[in-house]
């Protein structure tokens, strides 16, 4: 079995006939017959029957098909990457992202490296954690950032980032005059909570019912955006990761640390057996610098809120290429 068998098996499949195969291979009728003729013989398959002048693919042929087709997808996508590295010189950065990262913090990573790197191609996904570590485990992404502790085989994994919570309140909740909000302040108050899909919300459970503040929550929610898009309209108060207070409007919600402390943990993900890839690696630094940017200008509370007045600095990119040259 060769190459030049089993492309005139697909075009002979996708045509239809021999001779629109031989039309495009730029052959002759007989020789895309003889190649087929051996690749039935190398394969021990019936892959066509004649009725008179045509020819139908077998329930076998049809099978093989399948198989050729899935061959050629994977060949069709390694030529369009090696097209891209050629024309763009960095190729492709595929990221797979928890919600609470995908949708604020990244994205201000991305602006930056692109700014410095405009002809990479970057593809953002934002899935599951489930997702997110089957996805880097396969490679299938070449960098993952997910908020449950990574536990999939294949993964090399490091802490992003360990944060403490925020208490999401509506603007004009009377607990907002106070400079931090203990468990027992939320007895009989309606609570936004994330879901038991989050790492937090099993120790969060303890806290609130030691505080007497162990009400059934109002609503519950794997998404800390989506908690602050209710809160904002007054549908309860939140506990939050800090990330997802970026970017929020502070005349409709305000954030204020939440005591006893609970931390919200966020990992960066990578395929176990990837080879070096000096793009993933600069953007991970940036990724990482950008991180400990937001952090220190939380001023050690959590409190992440980017308020319109708060310039964003200049892009750290100078020294983590001066590192990684």
């Amino acid at each position: 079995m060769n190459q030049r068998q089993i492309e005139a098996f697909r075009l002979v499949m996708l045509r239809g006939s021999m001779t629109a195969a031989a039309e495009e291979l730029g052959t002759s009728q007989p020789s895309i017959s003889r190649l087929i003729a051996e690749l039935e013989t190398a394969t021990g398959l019936t892959l066509f029957v004649r009725n008179g002048g045509r020819i139908h693919a077998t329930d076998a042929g049809s099978a093989f098909y399948r198989e050729v087709e899935r061959s050629f997808v994977g060949l069709e996508k390694l030529e369009n990457s090696a097209r891209e590295i050629r024309q763009l010189g960095s190729g492709r950065l595929r990221i797979v992202a928890a919600p609470v990262l995908a949708l604020s913090f990244l994205p201000a990573v991305i602006e930056q490296f692109l700014a410095a790197y405009p002809r990479v191609i970057v593809s953002l996904e934002m899935r599951s954690e489930g997702t997110i570590q089957r996805w880097v485990s396969s490679a299938y992404c070449d960098v993952g950032f997910a908020t449950a502790t990574p536990d999939a085989f294949g993964v090399t994994s490091a802490e992003l980032y360990r944060l403490p919570a925020q208490c999401a309140l509506p603007a004009r909740h009377p607990l907002t005059a106070r400079d931090r909000i203990e468990a027992g302040d939320l007895r009989g108050e309606r609570l936004i909570l994330p879901s038991y899909a989050d790492d937090t919300r099993s120790p969060l459970d303890r806290v609130l019912r030691a505080a007497g503040a162990g009400q059934v929550p109002a609503i519950e929610t794997p998404y800390g955006a989506t908690i602050c898009a209710l809160v904002s309209r007054g549908l309860g108060i939140g506990i939050v990761n800090p990330l997802a207070a970026i970017d929020s409007n502070p005349k409709r919600i305000v954030f204020r640390p939440f005591v006893p402390q609970i931390m919200f943990r966020g990992f960066t993900l990578c395929p176990q057996l990837q080879q070096p890839n000096p793009v993933v690696q600069i953007f991970l630094d940036l990724v990482r610098t950008m991180m400990a940017d937001e952090i220190d200008a939380s001023g050690g509370d959590g409190h992440m809120s980017r308020p319109a007045s708060r310039a964003r600095k200049a892009s750290p990119l100078s020294s983590i290429e001066t590192k990684t040259r």
